[in-house]
């Protein structure tokens, strides 16, 4: 599957793989359920059919009809992508509706957006939905579905005009929707009739963005998790070099009571940058990859590159990590020096673990920031490929 080839990727250190598979999975979402919910006769099936360029009397068209017809969800596919299904929910707010209906449907796990339909004014069936959506921390669009029969009902009228009436339906809804406390709330007027005016191709642009967004935040999550398990098993194995850094060979640093092998260290923690993919030759290959400058993805790093790593820095961070107990170690030593000197080889592994521990921990977080900086706009790029 692409997403084990992605955290393979992502574990082996091999960014510019790990963006050449994510710019393919964005091109193709992964499994996502896109809910529509509204009231009976608000154009729910029909929106869905126009949706999916499919007449009412198609083949494998939702059933449309004077009475409600939609029974049970049923699931359709989506036109483009095909992990991506839409479901055609029974019409909300009927008489033998129980009590918490907005709410079994709202939490519902197997939703992952929603769209709410209507064919009238707002109401506050809606806002109920609105607030539940916001409380859920659900995302969602408001659909009006028949906005060319409003049109209709207010051409009687001698002062017509066409786009100030879109304009007052539209900041109608979304005042009503930001009452019910929702931020920046997504409306779309649109005609099921005629699915190339109004704001139908708007909400089909718009909800492809949202679907590559998704994908995007998935890919990105699963690179943290796969990171952070990186990081976990590097570091139960720092042992090994702070022993080694620590052993006979090690010299005490200056001005210290405590002893490394400084070589040891240096070369061990360049070999971690080229683990996770942070040296040069990987972040070029990256940044040719998405097109993206090399510096920008630099930018983003805040530990040391490898062919930065010197002597003097593994000193300097030895130093941070002592802290103030190095302070103390060496009265500690002056004082009794035979035991103070066993006592300082202790404190030195400890020392260097956490120093290593601390870089790994490092070089994980900065990975993470160059591939979402790597992939930042690949969901616009990929529909303009698409479109």
């Amino acid at each position: 599957m692409s997403e084990d080839k992605f955290k393979a990727a992502v574990r082996e250190g091999e960014l510019k793989k790990a963006a050449a598979i994510a710019q393919q999975m964005l091109k193709s979402p992964g499994l996502f359920e896109i809910a529509v919910i509204g009231e009976p006769g608000s154009g729910k099936s029909s929106f869905l059919n126009a949706f999916r360029g499919v007449g009412d009397d198609d083949a494998g068209a939702a059933e449309v009809g004077l009475v409600e017809t939609t029974a049970w969800p049923t699931l359709y596919s989506h036109p483009t992508y095909p992990n991506v299904f839409l479901w055609d929910l029974p019409g909300i707010g009927m008489p033998r509706a129980p009590s918490n209906e907005l709410e079994l449907i709202v939490t519902c796990p197997g939703y992952d957006f929603f769209l709410i339909v209507s064919a009238t004014r707002f109401r506050e069936l809606h806002a109920d939905l609105a607030r539940k959506f916001q409380e859920n921390a659900k995302k969602f669009y408001f659909v009006r579905s028949k906005v060319d029969q409003d049109l209709g009902a207010e051409r009687r009228k001698m002062n017509y005009n066409k786009a100030r009436t879109l304009q007052q339906i539209r900041e109608d809804c979304k005042a009503h929707l930001q009452s019910a406390g929702v931020h920046d709330p997504q409306v779309f007027l649109l005609s099921n009739w005629e699915s190339d005016k109004y704001d139908f191709p708007l909400l089909k642009e718009t909800l492809e963005t949202e679907l590559c967004h998704a994908m995007l935040q998935k890919l990105l999550t699963t690179s943290d998790q796969t990171l952070h398990e990186k990081k976990t098993a590097m570091q139960k194995a720092t042992h090994k070099p702070s022993s080694l850094s620590c052993g006979p060979a090690a010299a005490p640093l200056p001005g210290l009571s405590l002893v490394a092998d400084v070589a040891v260290l240096v070369d061990c923690m360049r070999g971690y940058c080229n683990d996770f993919g942070l040296n040069s030759d990987s972040l070029s290959a990256l940044a040719e990859q998405v097109g993206k400058q090399e510096e920008d993805l630099k930018a983003m790093i805040r530990s040391p590159l490898g062919t930065e790593i010197t002597a003097d820095l593994v000193l300097k961070l030895l130093t941070n990590s002592a802290g103030e107990g190095v302070t103390y170690l060496t009265y500690f030593v002056s004082i009794i020096p035979v035991v103070g000197s066993l006592f300082s080889s202790r404190v030195s592994l400890r020392t260097t673990k956490f120093m290593l521990d601390n870089f790994i921990s490092n070089l994980a977080e900065d990975t993470q920031r160059v591939l979402a900086k790597a992939l930042e706009g690949e969901e616009r790029k990929t529909q303009n490929d698409i479109t």
